[in-house]
């Protein structure tokens, strides 16, 4: 049983979550929650500030390729969080990080890019080829490109068909329902398999909603959970 600590709590700082997708930003909350028991007495934690705009805004503004307008949503909400005492922020959601640079010179309060903090999860696992599964967008523009080629590792990006299917996974039933049919989860793992067997060491969960429905033990290697990864950085940097 883990011993959980005692005496005062430890001083942090306010964490922002600038929502994207429900199940993202509500998982990622959640995973910030249970990672708390390492860090402080039993039920306390630091103080958490969320932001959920409409997801079908910044959809639509992905559909019609204005990452301008994906960047004001996010930078909106970044704004809010701040006027409501937010001290650091994450966004839960890997896609919206194309825009990353115009989101961070324009946000009021430091900002903790989810593409460092995978990359780096990625090295300290000593992973070199990784396959990335995420959102059409993601994927295609190859959002983990740079990120990865700085700390050594290639990215490997599926298929176009294989970026269909998965695709449909996210937007048709991770993101509206937060779960995934039989059917719909084995047409993943052939993905992960596929991946596998052209020679990818791990894979990165790059959609938020993936990890809701795999991990390692399912893809048999490696899975980096993005959320989780973001929400440890979340934490560290609270209570740093």
């Amino acid at each position: 049983m883990r011993r959980r600590q005692t005496g005062r709590i430890m001083t942090a700082k306010t964490i922002g979550i600038a929502g994207v997708t429900v199940p993202g930003a509500v998982d990622c909350l959640s995973k910030i929650h249970r990672l708390c028991a390492d860090r402080f007495p039993t039920h306390h934690h630091p103080r958490f500030v969320l932001d959920q705009p409409d997801f079908g805004i910044v959809h639509q503004a992905q559909d019609d390729d204005r990452w301008d307008k994906v960047a004001d949503s996010i930078v909106g909400s970044l704004q809010r969080l701040a006027g409501a005492g937010a001290e650091l922020a994450v966004i839960p959601a890997n896609t919206v990080h194309l825009a990353v640079d115009d989101i961070r010179a324009r946000s009021p309060i430091p900002l903790i890019s989810m593409l460092d903090v995978v990359a780096d999860a990625c090295a300290a696992r000593g992973l070199k080829r990784v396959a990335i599964l995420g959102t059409r967008w993601t994927m295609a523009r190859r959002l983990y490109q740079a990120p990865l080629a700085a700390r050594g590792i290639a990215e490997m990006i599926p298929d176009e068909a294989q970026q269909a299917i998965i695709q449909r996974a996210i937007f048709s039933e991770l993101v509206p329902t937060g779960r995934a049919s039989d059917e719909t989860l084995a047409a993943l793992l052939q993905v992960v398999q596929s991946m596998q067997a052209q020679g990818c060491d791990g894979v990165a969960l790059a959609c938020t909603e993936l990890p809701l429905v795999l991990n390692d033990a399912n893809c048999g290697m490696p899975a980096i959970d993005t959320t989780l990864t973001l929400a440890e950085a979340a934490l560290n940097a609270a209570c740093a």
